[in-house]
């Protein structure tokens, strides 16, 4: 019999998997897998646990958050395992599921994808070799928002606990020095923080990278340049819609397989990085992409019907039609 690991992290969120937990093994013993279900207790034990399982699951879940997707995703790597991976989105910031058309608490949705679709091969991201990412590997400020909110505050807003937290901080917003090293060159730049996305958003910003995609072997790099604190809310208001890539004189935006990130202000005090909302390496350090590293359960049609529908492709598809009218009119004028 086919065979599923179910890892769930009773904590995440509003804490209600649990009560959904046995619809979720009846759909799976529904398509023929039993289920050997693992609940997280304490840090660490996720590791432990994958270090000394069976490698023979033909699926691995991860019902939490971002953070345990990230927490499962390390140890299946660290391990050397490429088994697939699905997602129930169970916590309060569900990034990478929201990416993949899953909705947050949707069990039984999720569930199904899991079982009646096939996994596509993803791209994930490595930070000096050692650490993996799914989503994104951020730094600088506001970076470490997801560490500093209360866990009931978080728990009873969700993401809006991370936008008051983030209001909060602006007031003491400064400029960092950062040098950000690409196969294509090298930028010196003051920025309040940066991204580096393998999917389209972070933070519950959902289009933040408007034209990335998870399996063509580059990340996107963000890059919130140091402006007057006046001008901040109005580039917030713009990454809600993902008009900021547009945004030159605001944004930095990279396209690259590789990036090396330093800060040259060695008194920055948040020199950590964060992977997938985790606490992740210091800075200097460098980011690489892992072409279709593992592959993961979705509902991908979206992900291309979300692309073609971007504020960036809009703007090109104009620009190409208007130049096809030009050329039209031209050649009507030559007749």
């Amino acid at each position: 019999m086919k065979k599923i690991k179910l890892f769930y992290n009773p904590f995440s969120g509003n804490k209600s998997f649990k009560f959904d937990l046995d619809i979720c093994i009846g759909i799976f013993q529904e398509a023929g897998y039993e289920v050997h279900p693992f609940r997280t207790m304490q840090p660490g034990d996720i590791e432990t646990h994958v270090a000394q399982m069976d490698a023979d699951y033909d699926i691995v879940v991860a019902s939490g958050g971002d953070g345990t997707v990230n927490i499962v995703l390390n140890a299946l790597m660290h391990r050397g395992l490429h088994i697939p991976l699905g997602i129930i989105p169970s916590g309060t910031a569900n990034d990478f599921a929201t990416y993949l058309g899953l909705k947050t608490g949707n069990t039984e949705d999720a569930c199904r994808v899991i079982a009646q679709t096939q996994p596509r091969p993803i791209d994930i991201g490595v930070v000096n070799r050692e650490t993996y990412f799914i989503n994104v590997c951020a730094g600088g400020l506001l970076t470490n928002v997801s560490q500093t909110v209360d866990k009931d505050v978080k728990n009873a807003l969700g993401n809006l606990s991370y936008y008051l937290k983030g209001m909060e901080q602006i007031p003491n917003f400064h400029k960092i020095p950062f040098r950000i090293t690409s196969t294509e060159g090298v930028w010196e730049e003051d920025l309040y923080l940066y991204m580096i996305m393998n999917s389209a958003g972070t933070g519950g910003f959902t289009r933040l990278s408007p034209e990335a995609s998870v399996s063509d072997g580059k990340f996107e790099f963000i890059g919130v340049r140091a402006k007057s604190i006046l001008e901040i809310p109005t580039v917030f208001l713009k990454m809600l819609t993902g008009e900021h890539i547009r945004d030159e004189k605001s944004i930095l935006y990279l396209r690259d397989h590789s990036f090396q990130i330093e800060c040259l202000d060695p008194n920055f005090r948040i020199m950590e990085s964060t992977v997938d909302g985790e606490m992740g390496p210091k800075m200097p350090f460098t980011v690489e992409v892992l072409p279709q590293a593992i592959s993961v359960f979705g509902k991908f049609e979206k992900e291309k019907s979300v692309s073609r529908e971007t504020p960036l492709n809009k703007v090109l598809m104009r620009a190409k039609n208007e130049r096809n009218e030009s050329k039209a009119q031209k050649e009507n004028k030559a007749e």
